[in-house]
């Protein structure tokens, strides 16, 4: 491989017109300019596809694919992975945006670093146009520290779950290897949302080289309207659908018990905090937790709650017998003990 990598940048553009013109400007306007930009436009109501089209038609590294509607972004990440003319694949939302030198700075990382399978840096999250650096909440799963040398994905797991315990899996704080991605067979599931939440482990899990790049290089914006915004009750069947594919996942590939306690926190906070907490559960109505309860219980699935729930925080062992009891439906002793119990004493704790 050279040292000047050729990226693929990867855009999302379902409903996202009001958007999509900065999230372009960004691509086309970085300091490096060896990349292809794939612009893959759902079916909209708006002007993403004819806004994706004009760029196109001014600037020979962006092509536009228009697709059907799926219901999220995982195909449009899968679409890149098995296309991508570039070494590495960059993931972008049609509603964020990315700093002018985000390339420049991962190229002479990994002139650093040599080739390696993922390498990650920090984002930003803002409501604002130009808050991204004054103010904004920075997002990281690591410590400046981490930037030395290369070591592997089960030592990032582990890196990240020892600073502060919560791993964020957003797919857009990481570059990959996109040869390494193929080679393992690694896509997203189609048509669920918070798809990162299951991919992001398995490809941690699998990585045998992982970097750290202590730079703010991506920002997330926060908007009503988003997918994952309005669709909770979706979300919360969504995320069982996902937690069963880990849990699964965990129970066939030999992962070290140490790895096992991290997810297990993670992936049980998630899961608890979309059916049962006070704010996020009155918004999933009756019928989708039902949904979301057969998923968590089918085809074994008690006993994979209950092997994923050993390793966790006593909290979450505590709840485990309600949130078994809820599966076989009966709720109201789980909800009771998540809104009395279990969040009051979270909340206490975090401001201590």
């Amino acid at each position: 491989m050279s040292n000047t990598p050729k990226f693929t940048i990867v855009i999302a553009g379902y409903q996202t017109a009001p958007y999509l013109p900065k999230a372009l400007d960004s691509i086309s306007s970085q300091t490096f300019g060896n990349f292809e930009a794939i612009c893959y436009v759902e079916q909209s109501n708006d002007d993403s596809l004819t806004i994706c089209r004009a760029k196109a038609a001014g600037d020979p590294r962006f092509k536009v694919v228009s697709a059907r509607k799926s219901g999220a972004v995982a195909t449009t990440r899968n679409y890149a992975i098995d296309h991508a003319a570039g070494e590495y694949l960059v993931v972008i939302d049609g509603d964020d945006w990315i700093v002018p030198d985000m390339l420049g700075k991962i190229a002479s990382r990994l002139a650093q670093t040599g080739p390696i399978d993922v390498l990650a840096f920090a984002a930003v999250t803002t409501e604002s146009e130009n808050e991204y650096l004054d103010g904004a909440q920075r997002l990281t799963n690591f410590k400046p520290t981490d930037t030395e040398g290369v070591f592997s994905g089960l030592e990032a797991i582990r890196r990240a779950g020892r600073n502060g315990g919560q791993l964020r899996n957003f797919t857009w704080m990481n570059t990959y290897r996109v040869a390494f991605l193929r080679e393992n067979d690694i896509h997203q599931t189609d048509g669920v949302l918070m798809e990162d939440m299951e991919s992001t482990p398995r490809i941690w899990f699998a990585a045998k080289t992982f970097a750290y790049l202590d730079e703010t290089l991506y920002v997330y914006r926060r908007r009503p309207g988003s997918l994952t915004t309005e669709a909770s009750g979706r979300i919360a069947i969504d995320i069982t659908w996902q937690f069963r594919s880990l849990a699964d996942f965990t129970a066939t590939h030999d992962v070290p018990s140490d790895i096992k306690a991290i997810w297990s926190n993670q992936w049980l906070s998630t899961l608890y905090w979309f059916l049962f907490h006070p704010i996020t559960s009155r918004k999933v109505s009756n019928a989708d937790r039902k949904e979301a309860f057969r998923v968590i219980s089918m085809n074994g699935g008690r006993s994979r709650l209950r092997e994923i729930s050993r390793l966790a925080s006593f909290p979450k062992r505590l709840a485990l017998p309600l949130v078994l009891l809820a599966t076989c439906g009966w709720q109201f002793p789980a909800k009771m003990f998540f809104r009395r119990l279990y969040y009051p004493l979270v909340e206490r704790r975090a401001q201590d």
